[in-house]
């Protein structure tokens, strides 16, 4: 019996060790001269992407009180595409309690056509040459996607926001601006 029980857990700690993925680390990214904003340089399998924010998102430490989301609720976002990402580019929030975090994903060998039929029930809000933006609500939180054609995959950005504090107006506006007018280059080529 005794045995039994030990195997049981030595099991669980195995399939624990495993599964457990956590999405709340620092990732290196290159940061690059710029004057007014942080540029940073996200680096994947087949390439980079420079990417600028504003000066308060914090990429370096974590601080909980600012995470606004669980591994399992990232996990769930995660597999709303078919295959897993290559591998995971950014995690960044800023210091406040109502705007983002940001999380970066890679999916090697990926289009954004593949990206269009794994969302069947949801078209997506815009459509540029080479992005595809999505926004939508889950566990109560705002969630904006953003999935970038690189020449060999795709890069896909969460954006979410704190389901306590919401505040969607900031939250867009935040995401609109950090997105689409201070990275506006990034979405009309490879």
């Amino acid at each position: 019996m005794k045995r039994k029980i030990f195997k049981f857990c030595m099991a669980s700690l195995i399939f624990c060790a495993f599964s457990c993925t956590s999405y709340i680390k620092t990732i290196h990214t290159d940061p690059l001269p710029d004057s007014e904003n942080i540029t940073k340089k996200l680096s994947f399998q087949d390439g980079s992407l420079n990417f600028s924010f504003y000066g308060d998102y914090v990429f370096d430490k974590t601080d909980k009180r600012f995470i606004f989301f669980t591994n399992k609720e990232i996990g769930d976002l995660l597999k709303n595409l078919k295959d897993k990402p290559s591998s995971q580019i950014l995690f960044t929030y800023t210091p406040t309690s109502i705007y983002n975090n940001i999380l970066g994903f890679y999916y090697a060998g990926k289009t954004l056509e593949d990206i269009k039929e794994s969302f069947p029930a949801r078209n997506p809000e815009k459509e540029m040459p080479h992005a595809l933006v999505y926004r939508y609500q889950h566990n109560g939180h705002d969630i904006l996607e953003v999935y970038k054609q690189e020449e060999k995959g795709v890069i896909r950005l969460i954006a979410l926001n704190n389901p306590e504090k919401q505040n969607p107006g900031k939250f867009k506006l935040e995401n609109d601006k950090l997105f689409f007018e201070l990275n506006a280059g990034l979405w009309n080529g490879l």
